[in-house]
């Protein structure tokens, strides 16, 4: 255990991994709903801004993978 007096900050990073991956699968199940190539012009936009979201959020969730691992156990 390399964090003594940080147990706080370790649960803190944890649940943060956790509820991304959770928003990760969520994203993706919205992604593979809504395609890119959608009868309607909205539907087109929604598939295209839930990839971009899903691409930014997926960078977001690789830093936070790395933060929990500094937290050995």
């Amino acid at each position: 255990m390399n964090y003594p007096g940080l147990e706080h900050l370790r649960s803190d990073v944890a649940a943060l991994s956790n509820a991304m991956c959770d928003v990760r699968m969520l994203l993706n199940r919205l992604e593979s709903q809504h395609r890119h190539d959608a009868a309607t012009l909205t539907e087109r936009m929604a598939a295209q801004t839930l990839r971009r979201i899903n691409t930014l959020l997926l960078e977001a969730y690789r830093e936070a993978l790395v933060l929990d691992e500094t937290f050995q156990d």
